[in-house]
């Protein structure tokens, strides 16, 4: 009876020790960071940069992004801007991963510097779909505005849709200084921007573009 009651304790410390192991083994695999499980961080802390510093010395951040692409990328519009109008403040929380898109709506109403009011209309895919030492990100734009086309042989603004794809996107280092006549604050830095492009169609060509969108990168995951 002793002898059995012995084994049996046995047994228990035995599976006891078996179950604290798995529990510790699985504290373990729950805390372990996988590739892209991180949380966002700010992208110029990320990549070791100073906004203004590292630029100046020729240290971008859409080349550190470009050689070490972030699992996802936290976005903020920050404002829209167009040549002779008035900037228009935007605002939003955009996730973007690596390999997929997003899709920004915009409905303004432009104030000219001069002249009368005018309205656009458009859809943005943004897609961050490039490859390392690619360019990172394109957008498909659908945009219904008043673009200036040079057609038989004069410059005029007419209203029309335009749809153009697959046009990469780039950064723009951005200062209180740099002539947008937006009160942008804080200290210099690098902004993404998606140009509203025309489609000339029968015109001869297309004078700029309907407005850019610039986005604040506020996070990256690694």
């Amino acid at each position: 009876m002793k002898k059995a009651e012995s084994m049996m304790k046995k047994v228990l410390c035995l599976l006891l020790a078996v179950l604290m192991m798995g529990a510790f083994t699985g504290c373990g695999d729950d805390n372990k960071e996988t590739s892209g499980s991180g949380s966002m961080q700010d992208p110029y802390a990320a990549y070791g940069l100073e906004r203004e510093k590292s630029y100046n010395e020729g240290n971008t951040l859409m080349n550190a992004m470009m050689e070490k692409q972030p699992a996802a990328i936290h976005l903020q519009p920050v404002f829209y801007y167009r040549t002779y109008y008035e900037p228009i403040p935007q605002s939003g929380d955009i996730t973007l991963e690596r390999g997929k898109s997003a899709n920004i709506s915009l409905d303004l109403e432009l104030v000219p510097e001069t002249g009368e009011k005018c309205n656009i209309k458009s859809n943005i895919t943004l897609k961050y779909d490039g490859k390392k030492g690619e360019d990172l990100f394109h957008a498909d734009t659908s945009t219904y505005g008043n673009p200036t086309l040079y057609k038989d042989g004069i410059y005029v603004r007419e209203y029309g849709d335009h749809v153009v794809k697959n046009k990469t996107v780039r950064m723009e280092y951005i200062s209180a200084g740099g002539g947008f006549k937006y009160e942008f604050i804080g200290v210099p830095e690098e902004l993404l921007y998606v140009p509203l492009y025309v489609d000339k169609g029968e015109a001869t060509k297309a004078d700029g573009n309907i407005g850019i969108l610039y986005f604040r990168i506020k996070g990256v995951q690694r």
